[in-house]
């Protein structure tokens, strides 16, 4: 099956660095660790639904020149639900033959979970692991990949610092053993019965710490960080073309029509110097103020990337508290994105990517879709 894509970005910050204890994004006026590569998508080389009767039922003032999110929603992801704009798009959207695509990245997480890949290869040499009791070896990654970022959201400061003075992602071999008891020292701190009972943390959250500081004790004598080793000191993420070039091949039969982004297109006709696949690929970079297709994904772009920084920020004890505040508009705005990204999924899984921790999936399937103790249909990197 062959498809049209339409793409736009949001969050692209072009770079993730370290600035002591900080990244440089915490400067930002409102800081977000979601970059959302997303749209909208139909079967073929046209679709059935006219997109122009999206835009007269919006009914755009006349000085408007494109149709752009900030016109449709304001304010965080909970104000967005109570935007009547949104309502009208996503209900033509449902009704229509087009369906949405996302990729949703935590750059944050994204940019500390070889960390743990790295300690797992160390301790297979020695055959320390035995990965059944969780699940397989992919679960027991997960799990404390998702420790290892909550470990940092709790105590930021410290632990990029510690990244810092050892000049992660390049973190010398003889440094190594070092950097570890570091991790290991902040894991141990908040896994003590004395940070539940200030409630600095709750008993699960607890429990995964002390399993990823034995992790670490199992890694005391790690010679290298092999994974995260080749990169600039303090540079996290280099760019996001990976992503658009990953989204891109993974459908290389299909038609994809991109917002312009010229740092993504000056890696691609980079790329395309040696990558043959990649040249052979239809693709395009447009002006979305000739693509009202484009101009929707705009829309979606920045509706979801609020909705996946509010899952980030969102505790786990608040979700049902949050979700019962909702007025009735809300909730039938939530609804109608929920049965979107259902619509989608079920066309096929592949137009929804996630890159995100295990608690954040787990905040996903139960405030969009009210699914409690269930495994996921995407995977976390």
């Amino acid at each position: 099956m062959s498809y049209t894509f339409f793409y736009d970005e949001s969050n692209n910050i072009r770079k993730l660095f370290l600035k002591g204890k900080r990244f440089n994004t915490d400067s930002h006026s409102n800081p977000s660790p979601c970059f959302v590569l997303a749209g909208i998508v139909h079967e073929g080389d046209v679709a059935e639904s006219d997109i122009k009767e999206l835009l007269n039922a919006l009914k755009l003032p006349p000085s408007a020149k494109e149709l752009k999110f900030k016109q449709v929603a304001k304010g965080g992801f909970l104000d967005n639900l109570k935007s009547q704009k949104l309502v009208t798009i996503l209900e033509w959207l449902l009704k229509s033959d087009y369906y949405i695509h996302y990729d949703n990245i935590n750059i944050e997480y994204w940019s500390l979970v070889d960390i743990i890949d790295d300690c797992c290869e160390h301790v297979d040499k020695y055959g320390g692991l035995n990965y059944s009791p969780a699940g397989g070896k992919r679960m027991y990654l997960d799990y404390h990949k998702d420790a290892l970022y909550e470990l940092m959201k709790m105590d930021k400061s410290n632990f990029l610092s510690l990244l810092s003075k050892y000049t992660y992602p390049k973190v010398e071999p003889k440094d190594a053993a070092s950097f570890n008891k570091g991790l290991n020292k902040l894991a141990k701190k908040y896994s003590k019965p004395e940070a539940r009972a200030r409630k600095i943390v709750d008993k699960r959250t607890s429990f995964s710490l002390l399993s990823l500081s034995k992790l670490f004790d199992m890694c005391r004598n790690i010679e290298e960080y092999f994974f995260v080793y080749d990169h600039k000191v303090g540079s996290l993420i280099d760019g996001f073309s990976i992503f658009y070039n990953q989204r891109i091949k993974l459908f290389n039969g299909s038609k994809h029509v991109l917002d312009n982004e010229f740092e993504i297109q000056k890696c691609f006709e980079k790329y395309e110097g040696y990558d043959k696949e990649l040249s052979s690929i239809n693709y395009e970079f447009v002006d979305s103020n000739s693509y009202l297709e484009v101009q929707v994904s705009d829309v979606l772009c920045g509706l979801f990337k609020n909705y996946f920084t509010f899952i980030n920020n969102l505790k786990l004890s608040d979700l049902d508290k949050v979700k019962s505040s909702l007025t009735s508009h809300q909730q039938h705005c939530l609804q109608l994105i929920s049965d979107l990204i259902s619509k989608s999924d079920i066309k096929n899984k592949e137009f929804l990517f996630y890159v995100m921790s295990m608690g954040e999936h787990e905040k996903h399937r139960q405030f969009m879709f009210g699914e409690y103790n269930k495994s996921n249909h995407a995977d976390a990197a």
